[in-house]
């Protein structure tokens, strides 16, 4: 009996010009850390294809992102910051479409991630984000075990209402019984999509909404995709048949919210990092300026380093 072939991984990273220096900090810790046999994709704004060429070549190719939203969706021109606040409008863009009330770019960007997984030539995509860097090598062992790839399952529930709003969003698109907890949260900073898996959760919306997964999304206010991908794995195909296994410890040391103190805090941070992390993120949103942001993640790198010769 022949053995089966390894399963093939790829790295996508949605980013624009405001993260580029940060971006470009991901794709060095990518060229150090992770083999060269996985791609990295970096989806940006077509506007912002030249600026992001630079990274380009080797394992790296830069996408636009049109490619990957349906047809009919238009970036509407983007005000200026004081209007922006006057309004009381979002950060990020806006887009416009002939299907549904208009879109937050947040929005979007999730329905990039699907679109782009879906689309994918590898069994496997990892999303990264641009504030987020490797610190240790990234193997085959992170993403796979016998077979079948890792899903990021915490069963330690967040009191937060938009990860309520979030669960009952997933219980409405994949048909089950109304509901704002499904046993375990899914969202994390490095996460690990089976491409098979996220396809038949797309064809699981379509078949419970009537409508295509992009318009039934893009009609949703408030989702989170790595909830519906959670969700969808555990509680409709069972994690058996979608080829994973639930990892409840994430492979990222990650700073979600909070500015730093001072340097005491900057220290606690780095001595946060375990041996099982194998990448760094703080939150874009952190005000952190971006040379203090770059010796962070260094310092973070070579404790990492640190441990690791100290285990032998």
């Amino acid at each position: 009996m022949t053995e089966p072939s390894p399963l093939t991984a790829r790295l996508s990273t949605c980013s624009f010009r405001g993260d580029f220096e940060a971006c470009r900090a991901l794709c060095e810790s990518v060229d150090r850390f992770v083999p060269e046999t996985i791609e990295h994709w970096l989806i940006v704004p077509t506007k912002d294809l030249d600026l992001f060429g630079g990274l380009a070549g080797g394992r790296r190719r830069i996408v636009a992102e049109d490619e990957f939203l349906p047809r009919g969706f238009v970036k509407a021109p983007m005000p200026s910051p004081a209007v922006r606040k006057l309004l009381r409008l979002p950060r990020r863009n806006i887009y416009l479409t002939p299907f549904s009330r208009p879109v937050r770019g947040w929005i979007a960007q999730q329905m990039m991630k699907i679109a782009a997984t879906a689309a994918a030539s590898t069994d496997i995509v990892v999303h990264v984000d641009s504030d987020n860097v490797f610190i240790r090598e990234l193997t085959p062992a992170h993403l796979v075990r016998d077979g079948r790839v890792r899903l990021y399952r915490n069963p330690e529930k967040v009191e937060l209402d938009s990860h309520r709003a979030w669960h009952a969003a997933a219980a409405k698109l994949l048909g089950l019984p109304p509901g704002d907890w499904h046993g375990a949260e899914y969202i994390d900073a490095l996460v690990v999509w089976r491409r098979s898996a996220l396809v038949a959760m797309t064809e699981r919306i379509e078949a419970v909404t009537g409508k295509s997964w992009q318009v039934a999304l893009a009609r949703t206010p408030h989702f989170a995709e790595y909830v519906l991908y959670g969700v969808h794995a555990d509680k409709i195909m069972g994690l058996d048949a979608a080829g994973l296994f639930a990892a409840p410890r994430s492979l990222c040391h990650s700073r979600w919210s909070g500015d730093f103190s001072g340097q005491a805090d900057e220290d606690a941070f780095v001595a946060g990092v375990e041996p099982d992390h194998v990448s760094c993120l703080v939150q874009s949103t952190i005000d952190l300026p971006l040379e203090r942001r770059l010796a962070l993640y260094a310092r973070v790198q070579a404790y990492a380093a640190q441990q690791d010769s100290e285990r032998g």
